[in-house]
């Protein structure tokens, strides 16, 4: 029989600046679990996920989400949903806001490893290195952050 799985409050890893992991060896490798406050600019590149569903709720504040060409603003109790192999990212473009919280949910598990990794370089980590273990986790980046987009950065 399955057993429940409990992740108290402190339990996790921060492997990225705004994400705690709930991650996969928490949960059984099912999913990655992450609650993160999301400062101004500081969302990724427009990317693809070659395994995983991406997922979003919003707790607290606004973020920008684009999927594909389309930028969705989503509010407390918001919810999207990214499918595999579809380009999207998020980002806090409001400056006069705090930083929203977020749950980030990652199915199935896997995301966490490509964080532990790049991390592992460290802050000089080259730009090559970090897209090769992105591709070695199943992302690819295919355009620039929303902050770049809109000309903010």
């Amino acid at each position: 029989m399955a057993e429940a799985r409990i992740v108290r409050s402190g339990d996790g890893d921060v492997h990225e600046i705004h994400w705690l992991f709930k991650h996969g060896s928490l949960t059984g490798g099912r999913f990655d679990f992450m609650v993160g406050d999301i400062d101004y600019l500081t969302g990724p590149p427009l990317h693809v996920h070659r395994e995983q569903d991406d997922t979003f709720f919003v707790i607290e504040g606004v973020i920008a989400v684009q999927v594909g060409d389309e930028l969705i603003d989503l509010g407390p109790g918001d919810f999207a949903s990214v499918p595999p192999g579809v380009p999207h990212t998020f980002d806090n473009i409001r400056p006069d806001q705090p930083p929203p919280k977020v749950l980030n949910l990652m199915t199935p598990s896997g995301l966490d490893a490509q964080f532990r990794d790049i991390a592992s370089l460290g802050e000089a980590a080259d730009a090559e290195e970090v897209a090769r273990l992105r591709k070695k986790h199943g992302i690819t980046v295919v355009g620039p952050t929303l902050g770049e987009k809109l000309g903010l950065a």
